[in-house]
């Protein structure tokens, strides 16, 4: 079976007041996905912004483990230069303790500027950050003393207590929407985890180069595949669902977020695209049955070893019907993955 993970919605434009709300809700929806198959629960980072987005995904992570059971939890990703990597190491492994084994440690090197401003962080350090957290991590997760010495990091004989629950640390999944992207996936990471943008076949130019970094060091590949999904009993509910959705792929297109391909060649306008262009091969969506025979082309074409699908936006569902979608998905598509 192919494991479907969830990517939380953790965010409330324009304030926070509903903050605290947001968070019992994230809660419910993550009881009510391992209820019905769901393999784990993943949350996004930003900071400082006006959209109010939870600045948190590893105490929001430890947060929905204490109320799960057997669920995955992780983020997706963390902005790995914001985060010095010992405080992240003992973060991770008392989260990883405390769930038994099911923290996941995905790591992305960012990239909205108001992000770094927070911190100090420039973003011409993003890269060299990510990838020294990533050597201090497994270090630190290796039960041993160790140095590191480093432009960022000077570590001197250090051995981080407690050790993980997991042997060797959780996995270390990376984030990546490029080329340089995709060789620091093969190179470092046990997973790689896919832009949930582009068409299928940018993906599969991806997803091929991710695959030869791996394999050229020696690496063996994981690719997490992120789509975006609405879901409905008919095509019609889930086109009557989809008003939040195509606000947020509007936003995509106007800012130049998508590589135009063959199916946007039409549109030339946020407008011009509909939710019939954005059902051809990026959004997974209508009935289970249109979803499931979407997930099998995509699974036919680049064969993912596992997907985090996104169901609800700052603007909506409601939480009532994004509950009711979760339910939908899981109990009639991914048996049938």
């Amino acid at each position: 079976m192919l494991p479907v993970g969830y990517f939380a919605c953790t965010q409330v434009p324009p304030n926070t007041n509903d903050m605290a709300t947001l968070i019992d809700e994230i809660i419910e929806e993550a009881v009510v996905a391992e209820s019905v198959g769901y393999d784990g629960l993943y949350f996004p980072e930003h900071h400082q912004q006006a959209d109010a987005f939870i600045p948190n995904p590893v105490l929001l992570s430890a947060l929905v483990g204490m109320h799960t059971n057997s669920i995955k939890v992780g983020p997706a990703v963390l902005l790995a230069p914001l985060y010095h990597p010992i405080r992240l190491a003992e973060d991770a492994a008392l989260i990883d303790l405390a769930t038994k084994g099911r923290f996941i440690c995905a790591l992305g090197i960012g990239y909205i500027q108001e992000d770094f401003d927070a911190f100090g962080i420039p973003t011409k350090e993003r890269a060299p950050r990510t990838e020294e957290c990533i050597e201090i991590l497994r270090k630190a997760w290796s039960g041993e003393p160790f140095s590191y010495d480093s432009k960022f990091y000077q570590i001197e004989n250090l051995r981080v207590t407690p050790a993980p629950y997991t042997k060797g640390g959780p996995p270390i999944w990376v984030g990546g929407w490029s080329r340089p992207g995709m060789e620091r996936g093969g190179r470092l990471a046990d997973a790689m985890i896919g832009d949930p943008l582009q068409s299928l076949e940018v993906i599969k130019e991806y997803v091929d180069q991710y695959r030869e970094k791996a394999d050229k060091y020696g690496r063996k590949p994981y690719y997490v595949m992120m789509r975006d999904c609405v879901i409905g009993r008919n095509r019609e509910e889930a086109l009557a669902r989809s008003g939040p959705m195509m606000v947020k792929h509007r936003w995509y297109f106007e800012h130049g977020a998508y590589t135009m391909d063959e199916h946007l060649r039409d549109v030339k306008k946020p407008e011009d695209l509909t939710f019939d262009v954005m059902t051809k091969n990026r959004l997974i969506a209508g009935s289970p049955e249109e979803c499931l025979d979407q997930l099998q082309m995509w699974r036919d074409e680049i064969q993912p070893d596992y997907v985090i699908l996104r169901m609800r936006q700052a603007t909506g569902p409601e939480q009532a019907s994004a509950l009711e979608d979760i339910r939908l998905f899981g109990e009639k598509v991914i048996p049938h993955l």
